[in-house]
């Protein structure tokens, strides 16, 4: 059963950024809460969740910060570390079914009411994006679960290490097509493995990323991925990457070969 989570309703949600966006980080810590009085609950099934588990989940994202150079400054290879921890933390603990999580309004109540020091330091460009959860693929947390949705493989021995196979502009390119790529975690999971084999020495990687998700779009348009068993996926998806590194390394030979 799903955990339930509180929600915190746009307007309410709006007024905290408003009020929030030109603190310090320490009068930021100041704000720190478990409830707000106007969150509400879905009216669905599930156990809501504990304030104590609220507690025990901060701590350890505290943790993680710290460990990325919180409260202070912090190097992007610092950050980028930060979100690999916490995207695993929040998709491996919360219990959240993929409805509950798709809820705007759960994370805005983590960034705004349970994390906000955590949140702000995060994005020192404070925009209303990264907070009030209007896109989940922009938002500090939320983003995080679903990158970690997206690649979570229940059958290996690591289920999250394709999270450090792209960074986090190279996985916003295939979750921003997500309604054609981006809604697969199949899919995502196939690209991601092939992307891992592949020499993109020499080759601008975004350039290549790009060219090798518009030839799956493509291929898409006539062809249902979901109906494909893994390795027949796989082929279609490495016969993709093969004609993308191809046309990149075709006037240098075959040095880039993918098998």
């Amino acid at each position: 059963m799903s955990v339930l989570f509180p929600r915190l309703l746009p307007r309410q949600a709006q007024a905290l950024y408003d009020q929030y966006k030109s603190l310090t980080i320490e009068e930021l810590e100041q704000q720190v809460a478990l409830r707000h009085d106007s969150a509400v609950y879905a009216a669905t099934g599930g156990d809501r969740v504990r304030e104590k588990d609220l507690e025990k989940l901060r701590q350890t994202i505290v943790v993680a910060a710290r460990e990325a150079g919180f409260p202070g400054r912090s190097t992007t290879n610092d950050r980028t570390d930060f979100d690999r921890k916490v995207a695993e933390l929040l998709h491996r603990t919360l219990g959240l079914a993929p409805a509950e999580a798709a809820a705007r309004d759960i994370w805005a109540f983590l960034a705004l009411v349970v994390l906000p020091d955590i949140s702000f330091w995060r994005f020192e460009k404070r925009t209303d994006e990264r907070f009030l959860a209007k896109d989940l693929t922009r938002h500090v947390f939320g983003r995080l679960w679903w990158r970690a949705h997206l690649v979570h493989d229940p059958d290996g021995a690591k289920p999250y290490a394709a999270l450090r196979i792209l960074g986090e502009a190279a996985f916003d390119q295939i979750y921003a097509r997500r309604r054609s790529l981006g809604g697969s975690p199949q899919l995502v999971r196939s690209i991601l493995r092939v992307w891992h084999e592949i020499d993109t020495a020499g080759v601008n990687e975004t350039d290549l990323l790009k060219d090798f998700l518009k030839r799956l779009l493509r291929l898409g348009a006539f062809m249902s991925f979901e109906t494909l068993e893994d390795e027949q996926l796989a082929i279609e998806v490495r016969r993709a990457a093969r004609d993308s590194l191809h046309a990149f390394t075709a006037d240098r030979g075959p040095r880039h070969a993918l098998s």
